[in-house]
């Protein structure tokens, strides 16, 4: 062998170990990110050569930048992520997507396409960065870049994302003494599978009974999102919500997943009422049916989209508190089951005319402790000396002046006096839900975020009038207080978004969207759901709000409604032109976008209020208008002095077109082209 020989040895057995560490580490991934991890190859493959000295380090380094914008591409994220516009929001998903990883257990990615182009991304760059520090003269620096390729490997053993922990460990000290041995088989492959033999005699006579080890402490990260917890404590979050697909729902509409009722409210916080509590009539009331592939939710639970009246599922089915349905022992991921329900079919110009129902009339959906139905004998001081018979069902304009300024002076009188506010002058139950909607989706006022502090003794007061911050627990946790307040019968349901379609009839229903909103009745028929939260985390097809204006004939109007919509759309520019031309030099400028875009909010709009503040309101009637008005903000301080809304109509038009339909689309763009006013909204 000649010297030269002697000299390419080692480098061709650190090679083979690169190739070994980094194939092991894609496999260890495998049951996570699937066979999308195979995109790192080429990296793979270079990083091999660079250490095998077939190719300088800097070759490896110089592919590492088109890599950067391949890697996002071949994980499945659109050519819109690369633009120099969005790298900003780009790299903060990017970093959101590989800190899901992390978790303990994850399970499979499912279709988002964020934790694979996170992954190759840090698997190409890594595998070079760790090549070319391998070909550094100083064994510390190959000592570093030999444990940066060992790194997925055992990353994937700490956080228990392989069931196998034997042959990964038997990959690592393989690669090493790989590396040790300057690539001579006749040395490594015996010296492998003696470490093998004393490491795993030595774990079974010497190792934990436990099957892991805890690397992650569970003080250190949140737990993985596994169950979904019906009850509401309107604190932080005690798991982490990563995208994992938790259901596949196949149904013939899209629903809200219910899963439990809350009818009672402490004061404090909404539960189950644990006492018989009527079941009201539902004249409107339709049969669904659902199949739930259960993926990675271990609820015992069923998820529906109505009140459950039948479930075939394997084990024993029987009905449980808070009008649910449980399976003994639970549903576990790759069983299904089927669920037959009951949901009320309505339309917002049907519930329109339902009156808000006389005081008293449905107690159990109406009272709201400590407000009117006392449960003790407490009033502070000696004034208002009375006994618990007393107390129960007692209604304000029944209370002692001492009783009545101890009630403003706590949280509840200015709870009161907002639902009493916002129910003021107005008959029709839907108009008071639509108020209480408005008010908590304000985002000038409100702001919905997970990150939330520890709940005081009166968190949804703390979060109407202190904090204005929180999730949907909290938002619909006082939706349903102050509609109670107001007389109107209410409760919360916790279950499940409707989560991402993925085909006809299909939905992919994901960790985040673990979901609460309110069901209010109405009298002739029946339980309605409202979702009264903020566009966040949780996906909600919006065909389900019955407060935005609906899309008649959107996604279907083919060829020949497109052409009627820009025919009127014509007609309206035209004749806008027209009148503007007879009303002279006088007349005023015509509305840009963004006013077009506040003159489509429904309802009154403070006169400060932004676009970014009307924007929750705007997502409600679909995401290209949500999109337009984002595009309007920004142009709107942009400094570069070119026009930015030389068609405002236009665009607004097409925008409304694809959430609405072209039909719907003309109707409302005409009333907010003449609409001169805000005020005529009012």
């Amino acid at each position: 062998m000649t010297g030269e020989d002697v000299r390419a040895a080692p480098a061709v057995g650190r090679g083979l170990a690169v190739l070994l560490l980094t194939f092991a580490g894609a496999a260890a991934w495998w049951p996570v990110l699937g066979a999308g991890a195979l995109w790192a190859t080429p990296m793979v493959a270079l990083a091999a050569l660079v250490v095998a000295r077939v190719l300088p380090a800097r070759a490896g380094l110089l592919a590492a930048v088109p890599w950067i914008p391949a890697s996002l591409l071949l994980g499945g994220l659109p050519a819109a992520a690369l633009r120099p516009g969005a790298w900003g929001d780009t790299a903060s998903a990017l970093a959101r997507a590989v800190d899901g990883l992390t978790v303990p257990a994850r399970g499979p990615v499912g279709p988002d396409p964020w934790p694979l182009a996170g992954a190759l991304l840090l698997a190409g760059v890594g595998a070079v960065v760790a090549a070319a520090l391998c070909r550094r003269r100083t064994r510390a620096w190959r000592l570093v870049g030999l444990l940066l390729l060992a790194l997925p490997v055992v990353g994937a053993l700490a956080l228990e994302q392989t069931g196998d922990a034997g042959w990964p460990g038997a990959a690592v000290v393989a690669a090493a003494l790989l590396w040790l041995s300057r690539g001579r088989l006749r040395t490594a492959v015996p010296a492998t599978v003696a470490v093998a033999l004393v490491a795993g005699l030595g774990a079974q006579a010497l190792g934990p009974d436990e099957r892991w080890i805890p690397f992650v402490g569970a003080a250190a990260r949140k737990p993985g999102f596994t169950r979904l917890d019906p009850s509401q404590t309107y604190g932080p979050l005690p798991d982490r919500r990563t995208g994992r697909t938790m259901l596949d729902v196949e149904a013939d509409a899209p629903a809200l997943w219910r899963m439990q009722a809350l009818e009672e409210f402490d004061g404090r916080v909404w539960s189950v009422a644990r006492d018989d509590v009527p079941d009201l009539p539902e004249p409107a009331a339709e049969t669904r049916r659902a199949t739930v592939h259960v993926r990675g939710l271990q609820n015992r639970l069923v998820v529906a989209p109505g009140a459950v009246t039948d479930v075939q599922a394997a084990g024993e089915v029987r009905p449980m508190w808070g009008d649910a349905w449980g399976v003994q022992p639970g549903p576990r991921p790759g069983d299904t089951y089927t669920v037959e329900a009951r949901a009320v079919r309505a339309t917002a110009a049907g519930l329109q005319d339902v009156p808000v129902p006389a005081a008293g009339r449905y107690p159990d959906y109406t009272s709201v402790w400590p407000q009117w139905q006392w449960r003790r004998s407490q009033w502070p001081g000696p004034g208002p000396g009375r006994t618990d018979g007393q107390a129960r069902g007692r209604r304000p304009d029944e209370l002692t002046p001492a009783q009545r300024r101890w009630l403003r002076s706590t949280p509840w009188g200015r709870a009161g006096a907002l639902a009493e506010r916002l129910a003021r002058g107005t008959r029709s139950q839907l108009e008071v839900v639509r108020r209480v909607q408005s008010y908590l989706q304000d985002g000038d006022r409100f702001r919905y975020t997970t990150d939330v502090p520890q709940p005081g003794p009166f968190p949804l007061a703390d979060f109407l009038f202190e904090t204005h911050r929180g999730y949907c627990q909290q938002f619909a946790g006082a939706a349903a207080m102050l509609l109670r307040l107001a007389d109107v019968p209410t409760r919360v349901v916790t279950g499940f978004a409707t989560g991402r379609r993925t085909g006809d009839g299909r939905y992919d229903v994901r960790d985040s969207d673990a979901h609460a909103w309110i069901e209010v009745y109405f009298p002739g028929f029946g339980w309605v759901p409202f979702d009264p939260t903020p566009p966040g985390d949780a996906e909600v097809d919006a065909s389900l709000d019955l407060l935005t204006p609906a899309g008649a004939g959107a996604g279907a109007g083919g060829g020949a409604t497109a052409a009627v919509g820009g025919a009127l759309v014509l007609l309206l520019v035209g004749g806008g032109l027209v009148a503007r031309r007879r009303r002279g030099r006088e007349a005023a400028a015509p509305a840009g976008t963004g006013e077009l875009l506040v003159r489509l909010v429904p309802g009154p709009v403070a006169p400060s209020t932004t676009l970014a503040g009307l924007r929750p309101r705007l997502a409600r009637l679909g995401p290209a208008v949500a999109g337009l008005a984002d595009e309007a903000q920004r142009q709107r301080f942009a400094d570069d002095g070119t026009p930015s809304d030389p068609h405002p109509r236009l665009r607004v038009w097409r925008a409304l077109r694809r959430d609405v339909g072209p039909a719907r689309a003309t109707v409302l763009l005409g009333r907010a082209v003449l609409t001169r006013d805000p005020a005529e909204r009012r």
